[in-house]
């Protein structure tokens, strides 16, 4: 199956470079229509029934110096094609033009209905759609799937690719106002409208043109990492924002705070819940540079650095279909990796299901009065992943404790890291390595460190190996070990499970002889039951 997020990624990132010094054409050819002009914004061009698209402020601004007009229907050519649990092969597809199609598509009126679309450069041909859809159905065997393909008018230029979705987003709109009108439904509480990078925006001009036109409100929109690039910091009106469903939940994977341009998903909130898995950005297991992995080709490096942390937000979303996993909101990524966040009991912090799951919980909180959706505030979730298959790992709070003990005072503060693997209960497993702390950092005689890693869950843990790291630097006269060799005194470490709440474990190293680079220490519950003098 074709697959064309390998050209997208390469293509976003040159014009995300030169954006700014583009100029709008001055010719209706220039944009594949021979109405107004669009270096003149205060015109609008019309399509039929689908009414008029003007390019004048908000669609123009310092953040978004070019707006187009979409291209015609006809080129654009969007189509919805229908899945059931009784049609998973060939489609039917919708008409507006025949509104038999709709009584023809096997459409369950009493189920769910997933609406799923594609970003920039793809088409409903994608292997991830195909994944997803699969996978709901298998779910829930009476829901229906539609997948909305734009794929002809999700070509180059970027700009022109942003301007499509505002008509394909309409259309859209009447195909699901033709369903709710054909069946009938009673409303569209049980519509699910999933859409990745540009596709997250075209849902939610989808959802705008439901409640401005025929005063009906989508049940809910999924952006996946909804695309920054002319969007960011930008008017509602432009992007997908909480007025769109009755609950909008976001994921973004490819952003990166404070730095414009840098990342090719949003960072700022746009949903009632916003999830941050890894803060947002730099997935793990995506290489940071692609021209440092030898024999492999140059093409299929170039499509895993550019679009692997950007895909990471689908892949995590249809993994949490088949494996719940529960995130804890919190106010920056930095503290909630500080364990500052993770007790939904206290501090105000609230516990959310990830993925497909959230609207059910963001409806209990709300239910309980934890949650007060008007006036709307953003809420925000973090957790960490794994770098591999599967992703959705349950996030434990580690506490590191340097032991006190007269031989850890005398050798003083140590530089390093401090490394983990995981022992699991059963089968006798053990984790790749875990790092503590990211970077090198200061630990010091009876102190308390904390973290949050993604690892087994609390039951199957059964102990856990330590291991140090230690980075000598000559401009810093701490990482400098004349005389004895970098080691560090552990007394205990402490794991915490997000769930179910207030379950902990502490466990301790068998004897107290240092942690080196070459002398790990096994650490587990029975050893607590004794004390050992610092050697």
């Amino acid at each position: 199956m074709f697959n064309s997020t390998g050209f997208f990624f390469p293509t976003v990132v040159l014009l995300s470079n030169s954006f700014v010094d583009v100029q709008p054409p001055t010719t209706p050819e220039a944009v594949g229509t021979t109405e107004a002009p669009p270096h003149e914004p205060q015109n609008e061009m019309c399509h039929g029934m689908f009414e008029c698209f003007p390019i004048g402020p908000p669609w123009t601004s310092a953040r978004r110096p070019i707006a187009l007009y979409p291209e015609k229907q006809s080129k654009i050519d969007v189509r919805f094609a229908v899945f059931s649990g009784r049609n998973r092969t060939f489609p039917a597809f919708l008409d507006l033009d025949q509104l038999d199609s709709v009584h023809r598509a096997n459409i369950n009126p009493s189920a769910m209905i997933y609406v799923i679309t594609h970003g920039f450069l793809e088409s409903g041909k994608a292997r991830w759609i195909e994944k997803l859809l699969n996978l709901l159905l298998d779910r829930d065997r009476d829901a229906t799937v539609m997948v909305v393909d734009w794929g002809k008018g999700s070509n180059p230029p970027y700009n022109q690719a942003c301007a499509n979705i505002r008509l394909v987003g309409v259309i859209a709109a009447h195909v699901i106002h033709m369903i709710y009108e054909e069946l009938p439904l009673p409303n569209l509480d049980r519509v699910h409208m999933i859409g990745h990078s540009l596709g997250a925006h075209l849902s939610g001009y989808t959802g705008q043109a439901l409640r401005e036109k025929y005063r009906l409100r989508l049940g809910r929109i999924t952006g996946l990492d909804p695309a920054e690039l002319a969007f960011t910091e930008t008017d509602e009106l432009v992007r997908l924002d909480p007025s769109d469903a009755q609950f909008v939940d976001t994921i973004h994977s490819d952003a990166t705070p404070f730095v414009p341009k840098i990342g090719l998903g949003l960072y700022e909130p746009i949903g009632h819940l916003d999830f941050y898995p890894n803060g947002g950005y730099n997935q793990p297991g995506c290489r940071r540079e692609f021209w440092k992995r030898p024999n492999t080709r140059f093409v299929s490096d170039m499509f895993q650095f550019f679009s692997c942390s950007h895909s990471r937000a689908y892949m995590y979303f249809i993994e949490s279909i088949t494996t719940p996993l529960v995130t804890v909101s919190c106010d920056s990524y930095e503290s909630y990796l500080a364990g500052r966040c993770f007790d939904c009991r206290r501090d105000g912090a609230l516990c959310v299901g990830f993925g497909l799951n959230s609207a059910a919980d963001y409806r209990r909180l709300v239910a309980l009065g934890r949650l007060n959706p008007t006036p709307y505030a953003p809420i925000q979730l973090f957790f960490r992943t794994g770098g591999q298959e599967p992703f959705l790992l349950p996030n434990l709070k580690i506490v590191a404790k340097v032991s006190d003990a007269p031989a850890s005072v005398a050798h003083g503060p140590e530089i390093g890291r401090l490394v983990l693997y995981l022992h699991a209960a059963a089968g006798g497993s053990k984790s790749d390595k875990i790092y503590f702390n990211e970077q090198s950092m200061l630990f010091e005689p009876g102190y308390n460190y904390s973290t949050i890693i993604a690892g087994y869950s609390i039951d199957r843990l059964s102990a856990i190996t330590v291991g140090w790291e230690y980075d000598t630097n000559l401009l810093n006269p701490l990482t400098w070990r004349l005389l004895s060799a970098p080691r560090v005194f552990l007394e205990s470490v402490t794991v915490q499970a997000l769930v179910p709440p207030g379950v902990t474990l502490r466990m301790c190293p068998a004897s107290q002889s240092p942690i080196t680079t070459n002398a790990h220490s096994l650490v587990s519950q029975p050893n607590c039951k004794r004390a050992h003098p610092a050697t």
